[in-house]
């Protein structure tokens, strides 16, 4: 009976080898198939990475070498002489800056980045202000303080009495040298910013007329092909609009912002600009005649205000009024001589962080914090005009952000760096 049973259980032991061989292969293959797909997800992780490497690589290359990376053109990088290394860049202008792009793709996996990008970066041994040696003294009224390096006159400062008021401020941090007669030109770069430059470009885009645009709200993406230019023979009023990115606001009479307006990264240009009171946000406005920014104004990082004069009997002037704040770079470009009708003028309590620029007179009652290159100086008062006079002003190099990028005014050959990340 025993070996009866023992030949009994021996029977089942085929069928129970076949389970366990089964169970084994199924076992088996659940672990090879989650090992593959394991291996897949680390492969796609790896070249998503290296996608995300290759792309932010060319843009630092781009930014190290810009020049060798014509406007407009598409263009392959190979960053290591690999297989997956190709990369496609792209660079187009914005106003006073570039959009620079870089596009890596490999087995159908594909990673793009996209910047913002200024042509100078913040260095403490920059010029804090420069005046040509036109052989007069620079006179300081009331409470002026300057530091950093200065290119000035050769007889430098002087501390005369004027409408009553005698110097209080310091100079004692300024490093002075002899500057040349000549103000230093500006860069082509922004003396190209103008109407018959401008207008023609902005209206190759895709152009929507704006008395016919019926939104309250245009956002274009910098990674579009395209920019959109809303255009208008008439004067444009900004009245409850937000215009966001790769948009350009062009009219052959005016632009007014109201202070009801949302801009972000668009750019402006027409022959006057009117900034009415309170507004805030960031922008790039040009003018051939005349911009004005009035009081309790915030022009965020990264904002250009510029003008650009061409007509000999054409006076110009730009205003930054009473405790407004501009973020970047403000200049003022004239062929015209009308002696003090061509200003840059920046009234009591406004701050620009950033460079300003004029070709002709400036008048500073307020503080640059970053550095200024004038052809002249002036002083309005009540009862008389002053050249060469600063009246309760502050100028200091020392005082703008180390993370400052700007632009090369002067075409210094300086280097730049991302202003922004675009999306």
């Amino acid at each position: 009976m025993k070996k009866l049973a023992n030949k009994k259980l021996n029977g089942y032991s085929i069928p129970f080898a076949i389970l366990v061989f089964v169970v084994v292969i199924i076992l088996s293959g659940s672990i090879t198939l989650a090992t593959y797909k394991n291996n897949a997800v680390i492969n796609r992780f790896f070249i998503m990475e290296k996608m995300d490497s290759n792309a932010m690589s060319a843009l630092n290359i781009m930014i190290a070498h810009t020049n060798d990376f014509p406007y407009h053109q598409t263009r392959s990088l190979s960053l290591f002489g690999e297989n997956m290394d190709s990369v496609s860049t792209y660079k187009e202008r914005w106003g006073a800056f570039d959009i620079i792009k870089a596009d890596a793709s490999c087995r159908g996996i594909r990673r793009s980045h996209s910047a913002l990008i200024g042509s100078y970066r913040y260095d403490s041994s920059a010029v804090t202000l420069f005046i040509p040696d036109e052989g007069k003294s620079i006179a300081l009224v009331g409470n002026v303080n300057i530091t950093g390096r200065c290119e000035l006159p050769q007889s430098k400062f002087s501390q005369p009495s004027i409408e009553g008021r005698n110097f209080t401020g310091n100079t004692n941090r300024v490093n002075a040298i002899t500057s040349k007669d000549r103000l230093p030109k500006l860069t082509s770069r922004l003396s190209d910013l103008k109407g018959e430059s401008l207008i023609p470009e902005a209206l190759r885009n895709h152009v929507v007329m704006y008395n016919k645009w019926t939104s309250d709200t245009l956002a274009v993406p910098f990674l579009a092909d395209t920019t959109t230019t809303l255009y208008n023979n008439d004067p444009i009023l900004l009245d409850r609009k937000c215009l966001i990115g790769k948009v350009m606001i062009v009219s052959e009479r005016s632009i007014t912002i109201q202070a009801t307006t949302t801009l972000s990264d668009v750019i402006c240009f027409a022959p006057y600009i009117h900034v009415t009171q309170g507004f805030s946000g960031n922008c790039q406005l040009y003018a051939s005649d005349s911009i004005i920014i009035e009081e309790n104004c915030l022009l965020k990082y990264p904002s250009v205000v510029g003008i650009n004069n061409d007509k000999a009997d054409n006076p110009t002037a730009l205003t930054i009024k009473k405790d407004c704040h501009l973020d970047g770079v403000a200049f003022l470009h004239s062929q015209s001589d009308n002696g003090c009708q061509n200003i840059l003028h920046i009234e009591t309590g406004a701050t620009v962080n950033g460079q300003v620029y004029s070709n002709r007179y400036t008048e500073i009652k307020g503080t640059i914090n970053g550095s200024l290159y004038t052809n002249k100086l002036i002083l309005r008062t009540p009862s008389s005009i002053y050249e060469n006079t600063i009246m309760d002003a502050n100028i200091d190099l020392a005082k703008l952000s180390k993370n400052y990028v700007g632009v090369d005014i002067i075409e210094e050959g300086s280097s730049g760096g991302v202003i922004k990340w675009l999306h």
